[in-house]
């Protein structure tokens, strides 16, 4: 089943373009490891990355966007890990068991091909006849060479044998076979369990609640003082306090500032207010985060005297996720002014993602959680988000986006065509648009778009659609896609009726 699933990789995959060949190998591979060990056989954990991968392998077809594609991959690596290990239940143990997984396929192969030479041969055996028969070959070949190298005389004396098998080699080790290793490699990974259980044994040694560690010492021993650890907590306390305090002061500003009526002031850097603040902000939010971690790593949370510490760290969670707001208000103004983009919406993306690790790390911190059950929840949020991420048209939504946008004087045209092959249609439909959004930015005082010849803007939107066109017309049916279809019949409607 592996060959015949390399050959399906192999034969969808090889000098083509990413398109229907990943949906049609997904689902593939992903039936032949549930059939392997049965719908009832698999765990909620490898159920739930079968069904991110499905949804995810659908959407490179409906929109063919490279998050679908990331977020496939990414589906398939964590379904591998998961399906063949019931036990493991988390991202971050599952995602390094199949690539533990991957990197053993090799060895695992060889000690398969055991079952082919029939019973009675030791599994090790083959091994042991290629080193008796090959490796010392290869080894005096390499010697051979290096002769040849440092010998003139030696060197045309055997030129016409090892100038022949070299160019054998050459042309038996072509980059198709290594390609061809290469499937194997990911279909035995993902329809067979071949990597050892240390990953699973390392989760099975974690819980979602801390369990203090107590020391245990010889009876006729004093106790050990509690003078450390009261230490670190008066640190905390006075760590916490004085954040704390900072931190109130630049919400208070932001509150003022930012949530109630933000306007651009004149001469204003709004970029350096967002793309500097706004990473900055994060970073200090991260960084909490770290230190909340540390403190509240070990047996800090059992401390008799802690619960100062603990209102403070709550009270600092709490601010924190009140930066956060003000970081996607920072945003939110940057996109009313500039419109939307890539990173635009990464960076709202990436930090609700972070809010929602400050909700786990306030439960964390009231309920005595450990890292483990931060790094699980937070895991499955990352890869939900992900497939959430993979039904969106991101490329249709920024243009139509930008085009209806109150400010057209500060769009940044340039980006429309970076954008993906979709948006071809939008574009000529709304050219009358974009010619205004030209005209606009030319009145303003600082020109930072390139494109503000709308003959200019058309010729470079013809000569993308050429390379659409041109690339549509030589897609083999493993390349295709819905999204590319619906390019290409909005544009042929487009030219029925007039409008390119």
């Amino acid at each position: 089943m592996v060959l015949l699933l390399a050959l399906l990789f192999d034969r969808l995959f090889w000098e083509m373009r990413v398109g229907l060949n990943l949906v049609l190998f997904a689902l593939a591979a992903m039936t032949v490891a549930v059939a392997r060990h049965g719908w009832k056989g698999i765990s909620v954990p490898a159920r739930a990355a079968l069904s991110g991968s499905v949804v995810s392998a659908a959407m490179v077809h409906v929109h063919h966007s490279t998050v679908a594609i990331t977020a496939t991959v990414v589906g398939l690596v964590l379904f591998a890990g998961l399906v063949h290990e019931p036990a493991l239940r988390s991202v971050p143990f599952a995602i390094p068991q199949a690539l533990l997984a991957f990197m053993k396929s090799p060895a695992a192969g060889w000690n398969g091909l055991a079952g082919l030479r029939g019973e009675g041969v030791p599994a090790g055996s083959g091994w042991r006849w290629t080193r008796i028969a090959i490796l010392p070959v290869v080894v005096a070949t390499a010697f051979v060479q290096l002769y040849r190298v440092g010998n003139p005389k030696f060197e045309r004396l055997t030129a016409g044998v090892f100038d022949g098998l070299f160019d054998l080699l050459e042309e038996l080790l072509t980059p198709h076979l290594f390609f061809f290793f290469f499937a194997l490699m990911v279909c035995a990974t993902l329809v067979r369990r071949m990597a050892p259980e240390l990953v699973a044994c390392l989760e099975q040694g974690c819980t979602d609640t801390l369990v203090r560690m107590r020391i245990r010492r010889p009876h006729w021993l004093a106790p050990l003082a509690m003078d450390a650890l009261e230490r670190e907590r008066r640190a905390g306390v006075v760590l916490l306090v004085l954040v704390n305090l900072a931190l109130l002061v630049v919400n208070a500003i932001d509150i003022g500032w930012v949530w109630i009526g933000f306007t651009v002031p004149e001469d204003f850097s709004l970029k350096q207010f967002v793309h500097e603040g706004t990473w900055a902000l994060i970073w200090s939010i991260l960084l909490s985060m770290v230190v909340l971690l540390y403190l509240f790593r070990r047996n800090l949370n059992f401390h008799p005297r802690n619960a100062t510490l603990k209102r403070l760290a709550v009270v600092w969670v709490v601010q924190n996720f009140i930066l956060g707001i003000s970081v996607f208000l920072r945003n939110y103004h940057y996109i009313s002014f500039h419109g939307l983009a890539y990173k635009r919406v990464g960076v709202i993306v990436f930090l609700g993602l972070v809010l929602l690790g400050l909700i786990t790390l306030f439960i964390k911190v009231r309920e005595r959680r450990s890292f483990f059950y931060l790094a699980r929840v937070n895991g499955w949020a990352w890869f939900v988000v992900l497939v959430g991420l993979t039904t969106v048209d991101w490329d249709s939504l920024i243009v139509r986006y930008n085009l209806r946008h109150d400010n057209p004087g500060e769009i940044d045209i340039d980006n429309y065509l970076h954008l993906s092959d979709k948006v071809l249609p939008l574009l000529y439909a709304d050219l009358d648009k974009v010619e205004h959004q030209m005209a606009r930015h030319r009145n303003n005082r600082v020109r930072w778009v390139e494109h503000l010849d709308p003959a200019e803007f058309r010729r470079d939107l013809d000569a993308k659609r050429m390379r659409f066109l041109r690339r549509y017309a030589e897609q083999r049916w493993q390349e295709r896609s819905w999204a590319d279809d619906r390019t290409m019949a909005a544009l042929l409607a487009q030219r029925s009726h007039g409008k390119p």
